[in-house]
């Protein structure tokens, strides 16, 4: 495992709705309490206005280190909704062609991520290990502090806009080997909590999505269409609400009062 990283970027999103869908899930789309590696990345290559599954040999796990925590003091509920979905084929309604415009809607449950408060609020850590990513990485950083953020910003879905802030980028990235203590997510194999020093906190590990794949579904005389599919999977286990969490845990890296690890391990 590459260790080295050379620049760490940290920013904070927030919104008011959020839901980022579980892979595992079909008819009732459940929602992770944090964003996964996917997610972020496809953030980041929102911004720098990459076309869609054109970028994920840009951000391969091997050139960045995606993090993410729940911001302290950020309390998150579930919620769940049912959603009123209009099938493909209206879009034949609508252009004018045939069909019938009754039976085209569908409803579906969604787990809806909202705040006790006013935002949902995370903090994200995104590290290049190679001059390539740390270019993509300084470009990210330039286009967000003059509020340029190309295709925006969305917490899991296009109606669910995130504003970013604080933004700082840590030159000083020391790797530490274990820590007795953790302030964001980590993969599972490289942890293990004290239970008893951690009665106040509420952990959950899922099984998260780290990287896509781009693949050709079908190729034709003039055309080829493109789409994605699931590389890699892991265990990841985080913080319901932020707090700093207690024991050993392996591959972690220091970045200013913080202790972190990334989805990549």
């Amino acid at each position: 495992m590459n260790t080295e990283i050379s620049k760490v970027l940290s920013f904070r999103l927030s919104g008011r709705f959020a839901h980022f869908r579980k892979f595992y899930t079909n008819a009732s789309s459940l929602s992770y309490l944090i964003p996964p590696r996917t997610v972020i990345i496809g953030m980041l290559a929102s911004v720098l206005e990459y076309k869609r599954d054109s970028y994920y040999d840009v951000f391969t796990p091997e050139k960045f280190k995606i993090s993410v925590s729940v911001t302290p003091g950020t309390i998150i509920r579930k919620q769940m909704q049912s959603m009123n979905y209009l099938h493909d084929s209206y879009y034949k309604v609508l252009a004018g062609g045939s069909g019938k415009s009754k039976g085209f809607h569908s409803q579906c449950k969604l787990e809806l991520l909202i705040p006790e408060k006013e935002l949902i609020v995370y903090t994200v850590y995104a590290g290049a290990s190679d001059e390539d990513a740390l270019k993509t990485l300084e470009e990210a950083e330039s286009k967000i502090r003059r509020g340029d953020l190309g295709f925006g910003m969305y917490f899991g879905q296009r109606q669910f806009r995130a504003a970013v802030g604080e933004l700082q980028m840590f030159e000083n990235v020391s790797f530490a080997e274990s820590s007795d203590h953790l302030d964001s997510l980590c993969l599972q194999e490289n942890a293990e909590p004290d239970m008893t020093k951690n009665a106040e906190t509420h952990i959950v590990i899922d099984q998260m999505p780290i990287q896509m794949r781009k693949e050709i579904q079908d190729k034709k005389k003039d055309k080829t269409d493109t789409g994605r599919v699931l590389h890699s999977v892991k265990r990841v286990m985080y913080e319901k609400s932020g707090k700093r969490i207690f024991g050993n845990f392996r591959n972690c890296y220091r970045i200013g009062e913080k202790t972190i690890s990334f989805y990549e391990g």
